[in-house]
């Protein structure tokens, strides 16, 4: 998940989805996503709060299709 890390929105978002699922990432940017999350990973979702823009969540979204998973 990406989520903006400043916003007391987002990082309530951010603990709901760790309740859901442990490997929940909350960044501000999209270059402190590591691709070492998604190792053994089926599937990635991405959230924001009601503040994070679209296009953050989108620019979140190239990081990860940016990486090369064999």
């Amino acid at each position: 998940h990406c989520l903006s890390a400043l916003k007391p929105n987002g990082r309530a978002l951010y603990e709901a989805c760790k309740q859901v699922n442990a490997r929940s990432y909350l960044v501000d940017t999209p270059e402190a996503i590591s691709s070492q999350w998604f190792e053994g990973a089926h599937s990635v979702g991405i959230c924001g709060a009601t503040s994070t823009p679209k296009w953050l969540m989108e620019k979140c979204k190239e990081q990860i299709e940016a990486f090369s998973f064999d």
